[in-house]
């Protein structure tokens, strides 16, 4: 995990709320303010009970933020019909009380991120994420942003962020790594996606998936939305579930007639490259061992050690 360039304080965060809030925000001064999380990009406070602020700790991250305030509630605006919320932002807030970036104060998603709940107790969790990716994965429109490591081909991902196999397998032992590479070699051998780019909830791995009940409530943390193939998003399905589930979610996924057997694939090949990748940087944020251990699990025959 990259290391953080800025470390928000509770009382800076009060200095920049206090010096730029609109007036419809300012009752937000007087709510409780409670550091939350802090992840790859972002550092996140909860204040008052509907609410939450972001905040960029790299500089890297900044774009991500922009896209964010700027296309989270087009991209999914359907989610609401299924009663699946997202984080829409209410305010970009500009630097100052020594934060060098933007920042953003968000709607609050109430619940549990799924990471925390058992595996077997996702089976209700895979059709809603399937529902819910499927309604997101329309055509963008062509002032939609880009990314460089997220519904990209395959093949491109490889060449600006290839994985250092030789730490995955001294992590994972190298016949496993060798099975996660050989999964991402076929999805290279797959066709590649060939209509016109749809937009991508960009990270639907299980922390940002938000549950009530074991029932799908929220899609968080829109950084990485962009528009391209759906194939790195379907990855989620191993990153989250297990083989029964999924085979439930792609049942979902199927059904609109919008997929092929290739983007399976693909999908399969993205999934096996972000096991890679987390295995190869640690760092601080939400524990995703257990993410790493299961995806590991679904793609890897449980013989190879």
């Amino acid at each position: 995990m990259p290391e953080a360039e800025v470390q928000p304080t509770a009382a800076q965060v009060r200095r920049l709320l206090a010096a730029q809030l609109p007036p419809e925000l300012r009752e937000l001064l007087d709510r409780p303010l409670t550091p939350v999380a802090q992840g790859w990009d972002n550092a996140l406070f909860r204040i008052g009970p509907a609410h939450a602020v972001r905040l960029p700790v790299r500089r890297a991250a900044v774009p991500c933020l922009l896209h964010e305030v700027r296309w989270t509630a087009e991209a999914g605006e359907p989610l609401a019909a299924l009663g699946i919320a997202v984080p829409r932002p209410v305010f970009r807030g500009r630097p100052g009380a020594g934060y060098p970036w933007p920042w953003a104060v968000v709607r609050w998603i109430e619940g549990q991120a799924v990471a925390t709940l058992p595996v077997a107790r996702r089976s209700g969790l895979a059709e809603d994420l399937a529902r819910a990716l499927s309604s997101v994965h329309r055509p963008a429109p062509e002032a939609a942003p880009r990314h460089p490591h997220r519904g990209v081909p395959l093949g491109d991902r490889l060449r600006t962020a290839p994985p250092s196999w030789p730490d995955v397998a001294a992590v994972l032992g190298p016949r496993r790594a060798e099975r996660l590479r050989g999964v991402v070699d076929d999805g290279l051998r797959a066709a590649p996606w060939s209509r016109p780019p749809v937009w991508l909830h960009g990270d639907p791995h299980p922390w940002n998936l938000v549950h009530r009940d074991g029932r799908l409530t929220g899609l968080i943390d829109f950084g990485d939305v962009c528009a391209g193939d759906p194939a790195s998003d379907l990855a989620g399905a191993w990153l989250a579930f297990d083989a029964h589930q999924r085979t439930g979610f792609r049942t979902v996924v199927d059904g609109t007639g919008r997929y092929d057997d290739d983007v399976w694939r693909r999908a399969a090949a993205w999934a096996a490259l972000y096991a890679a990748a987390l295995v190869s940087a640690p760092g601080t944020g939400p524990d995703f061992r257990a993410v790493v251990r299961h995806t590991v699990a679904q793609l890897v025959p449980p013989d190879i050690a």
